[in-house]
Parts: structure tokens; C-alpha cells; sequence
């Protein structure tokens, strides 16, 4: 009896040791998919799929461990999903890896200038009062902020490497200037609040599509 209850103590071991192990993966697929990790941790992802296939087969009597174990091959199958689907999207080009940063550090910046008193926000007439430069969009007017236009860029070249497109010319002030320019015009067709720009890979090539928000 001290024998089996040894086993099942080293075998509930195993178990929350290969729970901390997913709850790791996750965390690095999110770092890779952030553009913080270069490659994805694919070799981590397959040694906890072997461990949880040999548990799996592990003939066990203990209810609770056995629930805890569908739970971990359960989530395992969910996350697999979702790392598989994500990372086909950056196979494609269509997926923003900045977007969540650019969201971030945008948020961030709201809220400083929201915490800001009065006085140091409200302009001095004759001393603070800035016109912007002729020709050139305020991010504000559009929605779409420096971060942003730099996620699109990025995605964007990536996108017509791969399709092996030319990128000449593609630089980021260009794309900030042709999709500031489109804003207005689309957010008076669809009557929306603002526009986000996706890249899409459609009939081999890469090109940048316009979806409005409302």
C-alpha cells in the first residue's frame, strides 16, 4: 500500500510539474508571437506532447489526478489550435506581430496625458499653440499612430518578400501617407468611427485591405 501510494504521490508530482511546464510554453509562444522570441519553441511543444501521451497511457485509479490529466492534454489541444492557426498567419504575412505592443504602448499614453493636470495641458497662447506642419496628417485625425503604421509596414514587407514581390519604394513614410490619406475618405462612405488597415495575401500578392470599424 505504501508502495502505491509512493506512485501516485511521484506520478501527482509529474503532473503539476508538466502543468508549470505549459503555463512556460504558453508564455513563450506569446513572446514569440510578440516578435521578443526569434524562433518558436518547438522543441518544448513536442517533449510535453510525448510526456502527456505517456500519461495519458499511465493506467491510474486516483479520480482527481486522472480529471487533472484530460484537463492538461485538453488545454494542450486548445493552445495547439491556436499557436498552429497564429503561426500560419506569420507564414502568410497576415499577422500584425506589433499590434499588441503598438495597442499597449498606446494605451499607456492616453492614459498619461488623461492624469495630466489642467494647467500643463491647456496651450499658452502665443507660446504653446502648434500648427501642424503643412501636408502632414496629425495621428489623431486618422487613428493611426506611429506604432501602428510601423506594425503595418513590417507585415507588409514581410508579406511581398514572401510572395517575392519587390519592396522598393515601400518605405514607412510612404505607407503613412497613403493610408492617413484613405481614412477620412472611408470613414465618410461606411459612416464608421475609424479604420484599421490588415495585410492580406490575395492571388499570390500582397496588398494592404481597409476594414472599418464601427
Amino acid at each position: 500500500m505504501a508502495q502505491l501510494d509512493k506512485a501516485a504521490k511521484e506520478l501527482e508530482q509529474l503532473v503539476d510539474t508538466t502543468e508549470k511546464r505549459i503555463d512556460r510554453l504558453k508564455s513563450l509562444y506569446e513572446q514569440y508571437f510578440q516578435g521578443i522570441e526569434r524562433i518558436q519553441p518547438s522543441m518544448e511543444r513536442t517533449a510535453l506532447k510525448i510526456v502527456l501521451m505517456d500519461l495519458r497511457k499511465t493506467k491510474i485509479r486516483n479520480t482527481a489526478l486522472k480529471f487533472r490529466i484530460h484537463q492538461l492534454v485538453a488545454r494542450m489541444n486548445t493552445y495547439e489550435n491556436y499557436w498552429s492557426r497564429i503561426a500560419r498567419q506569420i507564414e502568410e504575412g497576415t499577422y500584425h506581430r506589433d499590434v499588441f505592443k503598438a495597442r499597449y504602448r498606446s494605451k499607456l499614453k492616453e492614459e498619461a496625458q488623461a492624469t495630466q493636470p489642467a494647467a500643463e495641458t491647456k496651450p499658452v497662447p502665443g507660446r504653446d499653440s502648434k500648427v501642424p506642419a503643412a501636408g502632414k496628417r496629425p495621428a489623431a485625425a486618422t487613428g493611426l499612430s506611429d506604432d501602428k503604421v510601423k506594425a503595418i509596414h513590417d507585415a507588409y514587407l514581410l508579406a511581398k518578400r514572401r510572395c517575392k514581390e519587390t519592396t522598393k519604394g515601400l518605405t514607412q513614410d510612404a505607407i503613412a501617407s497613403s493610408l492617413r490619406k484613405q481614412v477620412p475618405a472611408i470613414i465618410k462612405q461606411y459612416k464608421c468611427k475609424t479604420v484599421e488597415f490588415k495585410v492580406v495575401i490575395k492571388k499570390g500578392k500582397a496588398i494592404l485591405k481597409a476594414v472599418p470599424k464601427f
